[in-house]
């Protein structure tokens, strides 16, 4: 399996921080998506968002989706990337389940992005 690609993504005009961490080729690609996008106000990687969830084993475990995104309308959006390979693992089911409600309680839309 090959290395995944990390690096730092630096002086985006739309997010707080002047270096985003992207931890894929494919996170980084989308970055540069969400600069060029004009219905994006903001964006972060690093906002500290922690979701509980129930592993399938019955583990309390914490997830971090990987971006959150506001829209010029103020929209206010969870993103996540994942393989498509990964999306019928019933661990990437809850976790994706408990994102859906814990946006859903705060006025916000959880949105999944995958090359399948």
């Amino acid at each position: 399996m090959p290395a995944s690609e990390h690096g730092d993504f630096e002086n985006p005009k739309k997010s707080a921080y002047s270096v985003e961490r992207y931890d894929s080729g494919w996170e980084k690609q989308y970055m540069t998506m969400l600069e060029r996008d004009k219905t994006v106000a903001k964006w972060t990687k690093q906002h500290g968002i922690v979701i509980e969830y129930i592993t399938e084993a019955g583990n309390k475990r914490g997830y971090r989706p990987d971006f959150l995104v506001q829209k010029i309308d103020g929209t206010i959006e969870l993103h996540e990337m994942k393989g498509g390979q990964f999306l019928d693992s019933p661990d990437t089911i809850r976790k994706h389940e408990r994102a859906r409600l814990w946006c859903k309680q705060r006025g916000m839309k959880f949105v999944v992005l995958t090359k399948k």
